[in-house]
């Protein structure tokens, strides 16, 4: 009988914090990430961290029944954030893009997700040759338009990134995986085993951006996305 399958939850953050909102955000950040926020020369750069910060911990803070503040993190080898100390039992994963933040919390598989502003002046073409499997270098430049192709491109990085994240690795790891499926990782060499036990999906992003979340094992897994602001006291536990 196959079980009911596991479920991400997704959060989109958007830039849209200021003011008195900001302020309590960059309160529940822990000494470390203060210093971080602060060392922004852009105010954007800057307010972008604390949202995206600050939601993390408001999210996973009320899944796991505590306070952001009492939120601790530990990184992995290659700088992948866990949660470490009183709080745990969950997978959480953080990306941001220019305006866009977004979310991942998984109740126990390894989970990655990545969201990619669409650069429509990138020359999609180069970069793709530069950094993707022939196949995929391929399906870029068959695209029928600059835009098209810049598109092609932030979908399939997303899917890599969402991958190596994951996974805990390099970006380089990951960038060599054939994903134009968009499905599970081939590892078609021996040092790219490990991607065969991860699966990727796309997931819903705002106008102008591409998303992806890995999850770490074979088994489907289903997606659930909501858009978080502050306070939201509705955020399922």
């Amino acid at each position: 009988m196959t079980g009911t399958p596991d479920t991400v939850r997704l959060w989109l953050v958007p830039d849209q914090q200021s003011g008195p909102a900001l302020a309590s955000l960059f309160a529940v950040l822990d000494p470390g990430e203060r210093l971080r926020a602060e060392a922004y020369r852009s105010a954007d750069d800057r307010r972008r961290f604390v949202v995206a910060h600050g939601a993390l911990r408001c999210i996973v803070a009320r899944r796991l029944g505590a306070t952001p503040e009492e939120i601790r993190w530990r990184h992995g080898p290659h700088g992948k954030p866990e949660l470490t100390g009183r709080h745990t039992g969950a997978e959480v994963n953080l990306s941001h893009s220019d305006t866009v933040a977004m979310v991942a919390v998984s109740a126990s598989r390894r989970v990655g997700v990545d969201v990619q502003r669409v650069l429509t002046r990138l020359d999609a073409i180069a970069m793709a040759e530069r950094y993707f499997p022939p196949e995929e270098a391929g399906f870029v430049r068959a695209a029928a338009d600059p835009d098209s192709r810049a598109d092609r491109f932030a979908r399939l990085w997303a899917r890599k990134e969402a991958l190596v994240k994951a996974y805990g690795g390099r970006l380089t790891q990951g960038l060599r995986i054939p994903l134009l499926d968009g499905s599970t990782g081939t590892g078609e060499h021996p040092d790219d085993a490990w991607s065969r036990d991860y699966r990727v999906t796309d997931v819903p992003a705002p106008p102008g951006y591409r998303a992806a979340v890995a999850l770490s094992g074979t088994e489907a897994f289903r997606v659930t996305l909501r858009r978080w602001t502050w306070p939201d006291p509705s955020t399922p536990r």
